[in-house]
């Protein structure tokens, strides 16, 4: 081992005496709770005051409530959801009802006999008819139509009847014997089976002459 050289032990005397006077005079020591300053008297007093209302208050809500007011309050149960109502059930549709039979259209044929056997019903009951043969697209029809809205019916003694010249043929229990070849044609049918034929357009007044002799006779 090769000897020290001597400043290297100069230098490792000097760290020794630094530790030494360290570990001697510079150590910090702990401070004795004695030495310690105190808290100020007044900040004390304050604390016990406050403590002591607290403390107080306390006493008057368990005297009034009987309960512990340091005892925490306990959440509320959730209730019980009500029970919904259950949802209607769908009403299955009912089967339309069938639907009554329509009663069969009467035939045109029918109908006019049915018409032609009211007027001869009319004409034996003594009544005087008046029929119109007419063209409804025809000027001097509609007014010959006018003339006989103006016609005195003698308190029912008189009925009037407007019908489609095409229609002719089928009132043949009338019109038998009267030739009828144009519109608008009128035809009055007394009560004793006279007839007077008036053809084209005619006047409120020439029908009510010939409704007029058909009641005496004539």
């Amino acid at each position: 081992m090769p000897p020290i050289s001597r400043p290297l032990l100069i230098l490792m005397g000097l760290t020794v005496m630094l530790m030494a006077v360290w570990i001697v005079a510079l150590r910090p020591k702990p401070v004795a709770v004695q030495d310690t300053p105190l808290a100020p008297t007044t900040q004390i007093s304050k604390a016990k005051g406050a403590v002591d209302a607290s403390a107080a208050a306390d006493a008057k809500v368990q005297a009034a409530t009987g309960a512990d007011p340091a005892a925490a309050p306990q959440a509320a149960a959730p209730q019980a959801a009500a029970p919904q109502a259950a949802a209607p059930k769908a009403v299955a549709p009912q089967a339309a009802a069938p639907k009554a039979a329509l009663p069969v259209k009467t035939s045109k044929a029918a109908l006019a006999k049915v018409r032609d056997a009211a007027l001869v019903r009319d004409i034996k009951r003594g009544k005087v008819a008046v029929l119109l043969f007419w063209n409804p697209e025809a000027a001097d029809d509609v007014a010959a139509r006018g003339a006989l809205r103006a016609l005195d019916l003698r308190g029912g003694k008189v009925v009037v009847r407007v019908i489609s010249i095409d229609d002719v043929a089928q009132y043949e229990s009338i019109t038998s014997g009267v030739k009828i070849a144009q519109s608008p044609t009128t035809v009055v049918v007394g009560r004793n089976g006279h007839t007077r034929v008036i053809m084209g357009l005619t006047e409120p007044r020439e029908v009510a002459q010939a409704v007029g002799d058909a009641l005496a006779g004539h």
